[in-house]
């Protein structure tokens, strides 16, 4: 079987929950890929729970390591990718899914600083933050793939919570801005804008990477569904598509 990213180093933020980022990591290992998984953003996941998704991935016949890093925080992100490099070599592809929280309820007179700003540097701050540390390596190779989770028609959404959406606004616009800047250095900046993606179990990640199980059935987006749009945007295949905000319809909330 083809392995089209067999020798990449991928970096998927904020991996190793029961979203979007696990099924992104399984799916760009099932490529070929190493994996550097992370967590400590904005939650922690257990030892336990680390080690059997380190085991997965090891069974689709690629490695990976896990990094607690809080992506806000430069020293951190800094730290993450010197353990990357140390156990698989350069970053070649950066998935930036790690965010801020999510609060609907949110009346914006009654947020506080330090609750806005904690989204905020979680949305804005760590993409920063990522992408500054991998550019200089990709530039040197002139290889690199950077895939920013944003939102569904966050730029048209109307109601709370207006933290997180700001922050996927801002995703989508620094991957538009990126995009034109680094694409003349073999490096494509894209985005992935899910609506909203229910949870899978660690069974149904572990069958929809295979394509199995009631996935092939689905009537609305899953996690896999994202991680499939992720995969293509990290292949040859899509050297020249770069600047996009990709949707992926998510189920009825």
């Amino acid at each position: 079987m083809s392995k089209p990213l067999e020798g990449r180093v991928a970096l998927v933020t904020g991996s190793t929950g029961e979203g979007m980022g696990r099924s992104i990591a399984l799916t760009l290992a099932r490529e070929g890929a190493n994996v550097v998984l992370n967590h400590g953003t904005n939650r922690w996941t257990s030892a336990a729970n680390n080690r059997r998704l380190v085991d997965a991935i090891e069974r689709l016949s690629a490695r990976a390591i896990v990094v607690r890093a809080d992506t806000a925080k430069g020293d951190d992100v800094r730290k993450m990718f010197r353990r990357a490099e140390q156990e698989f070599g350069p970053v070649d592809i950066l998935v930036n899914n790690a965010g801020g929280s999510w609060d609907p309820r949110q009346d914006l007179a009654k947020v506080q600083d330090r609750a806005w700003q904690r989204v905020l540097r979680a949305e804005i701050d760590a993409i920063f933050h990522t992408i500054r540390t991998a550019l200089p390596r990709m530039r040197r190779r002139r290889w690199g793939r950077v895939v920013n989770i944003g939102m569904e028609r966050s730029e048209e959404f109307t109601e709370p919570p207006f933290d997180y959406t700001v922050g996927k606004i801002a995703r989508h616009g620094l991957t538009r801005i990126l995009s034109e800047v680094e694409i003349g250095r073999g490096i494509t900046i894209n985005a992935v804008a899910p609506g909203y993606i229910p949870y899978f179990s660690f069974r149904q990640a572990l069958e929809a990477v295979n394509h199995r199980g009631p996935w092939g059935s689905r009537s609305h987006g899953t996690p896999q569904d994202v991680a499939e749009v992720v995969a293509f945007l990290c292949s040859a295949e899509a050297r020249n598509v770069t600047g996009a905000v990709i949707p992926v319809h998510g189920a009825p909330d």
